[in-house]
Order: C-alpha cells, then structure tokens, then sequence
C-alpha cells in the first residue's frame, strides 16, 4: 500500500511542479508542513480507494467520521499512516 501511495504523490508533485524527489513515508500529507494541497489529499486518497477496489474487489471509505481525528491525531499525517488507515479499512472490509 505504501508503494501505491507514494507512487502516487511522486505524480501529484510532477503534475503541480513539486520536487517529488524526497517522497518518503513521513511526506507530510496534511497541516503545515504538507507538501500537497487538500484537493490533491482527496484525489490520493481516491486513488487508494480505487486501487484497493481493483486489487482486492472490496470498497472501503478511508475518510469516515472515525478517520478524521483519531485521540488528536489525524491518519493524514504522512504517506505511512495514510497506508496504516487504508490497510485497516481492507481488513475491516
């Protein structure tokens, strides 16, 4: 999953003309630190949706109410707790 999303945040930042070179797993996704805009959250987290849906035949919702702020946190935080959520969210499926 992890691969999926960075892959995907490396063409984000290609479309936008952000240097995608130091994608990693602590990409920030979300806050200040983000490298990417909420619409393009939104769009990768569609894209996990539907690679999820393509490989494993199952539909999941990363963003739920329960998603949104977990004890303070947000699941958003990084490329690495992104993927956390949607394995949960396959798992839960």
């Amino acid at each position: 999953m992890i691969d999926v999303i960075l892959a995907e945040l490396k063409v984000i930042c290609e479309e936008n003309g952000i240097d995608g070179s130091r994608v990693d797993r602590q990409t920030a996704l979300f806050g200040a630190g983000s490298i990417i805009d909420s619409l393009a959250l939104v769009g990768l987290i569609i894209k996990v949706e539907e690679y999820v849906l393509e490989k494993t035949g199952k539909e999941i919702e990363v963003i739920d109410e329960a998603a949104i702020i977990t004890e303070g946190k947000t699941p958003f935080e990084n490329a690495a707790t992104l993927a956390e959520l949607a394995l949960l969210k396959v798992n839960e499926a």
